[in-house]
């Protein structure tokens, strides 16, 4: 299969995946699913950023599921209920199930990482603008917890950082909804209201003395910059408490990767380099290292384009090469089907830009 993103999806092409829906559990167009107009057009209308694709080409080629989408869907229900439950103003304090629930989603997420064949994020996940909040909630718990895995922390404290991915957003329910919603940027006085969302999830999440300060703690800060710019305090390097330096990185990264009603997704390269570019200043160096052996810049099914003129799709990644993978030739056609591993040394041809 190939991903291709909404510009480039056209009738009768088959759908290798579900394309979710507004329910995570009832799929808005099913595997198998032969595209047209009216569906393409519906699709660009909530959101959605484009399609894995089957092409005889690619077969074989299948994305690797952190979580496996019956299960996914089962855990953004679990997150957007324990969201729902905190627009009623109900306390972690008084609503013991709300946190047991969205706890027993942080170990799941440990579980299925430490699971992993290779610790490494490469896949584009699909999905829509209304779940936007949910999906990005997971993501950010499944990115912290790769980079926690991959620089030593303990299940214990995995389990801890999955749940300040899981909340980090929590305290947006008590922002108004038509700021959090705008279809636009920010104003100057929106963005200062929009500002205290970090301070809101602690104060929400403070009487619940099931979830530690260490917890606490990461979801106040994780809009708290390595130089010293960021909010709510100011803080820069290391009094940036661990896991709020850990979050900042997958934060950024996945509201990056989503379509928003204001701006297109960006592709996993060009959010690479911005990351880079933000090295030292938004990011704690050492930690932005280890994020770059978690993700790989070009996820499977990504098409590329490369320094000799061919084009490939990618087929696998291998850790520690985020930006040389395995790819399998698309054109020209006298090398269609032939498959090299970029990481080898004796190779001199280099991506050169994504195909999008």
């Amino acid at each position: 299969m190939i991903y291709l993103p909404i510009e480039k999806l056209t009738e009768g092409m088959e759908l290798a995946r579900n394309i979710p829906g507004l329910n995570p559990m009832l799929p808005f167009a099913v595997a198998g699913y032969e595209l047209n107009e009216r569906t393409i057009n519906r699709m660009m209308n909530i959101g959605i950023q484009g399609a894995y694709i089957q092409t005889a080409l690619t077969e074989g080629i299948e994305p690797e599921d952190i979580v496996e989408p019956e299960l996914k869907a089962k855990m953004l229900i679990s997150i957007q209920e324990t969201f729902d439950e905190s627009l009623k103003k109900v306390t972690f304090q008084t609503s013991r199930q709300i946190y047991e629930n969205i706890a027993d989603v942080a170990k799941t997420v440990v579980m299925n990482v430490l699971n992993m064949d290779k610790y490494l994020f490469q896949m584009i996940d699909i999905r829509d603008y209304d779940s936007y909040t949910y999906s990005h909630s997971l993501y950010v718990g499944i990115l912290s917890v790769l980079i926690g895995r991959y620089i030593g922390l303990s299940v214990s404290k995995l389990n801890d950082l999955a749940l300040c991915g899981l909340l980090h957003d929590i305290g947006k329910t008590d922002i108004p909804i038509e700021i959090t919603n705008k279809p636009g940027p920010l104003t100057n006085e929106e963005y200062e209201v929009m500002k205290q969302h970090p301070s809101l999830s602690y104060n929400k999440l403070f009487d619940c003395t099931s979830i530690s300060q260490a917890v606490l703690q990461g979801i106040q800060t994780h809009h708290e910059k390595y130089d010293g710019s960021g909010y709510p305090f100011g803080l820069a390097g290391e009094n940036i408490p661990l896991y709020g330096r850990i979050l900042a990185i997958a934060d950024v990264y996945d509201a990056l990767s989503a379509t928003r009603p204001y701006r297109k997704a960006w592709n996993p390269r060009k959010i690479f380099d911005y990351l880079t570019s933000c090295c030292n200043s938004h990011f704690d160096p050492e930690l932005l290292s280890a994020f770059f052996q978690c993700v790989s810049a070009y996820p499977i099914g990504t098409i590329v384009k490369l320094s000799d003129g061919s084009t490939a799709v990618v087929k696998d990644n291998t850790p520690g090469f985020s930006l040389r993978p395995i790819i399998r030739f698309i054109n020209p056609a006298s090398i269609a089907g032939k498959e090299i591993n970029l990481s080898s040394e004796a190779l001199n041809i280099t991506i050169i830009d994504l195909d999008d």
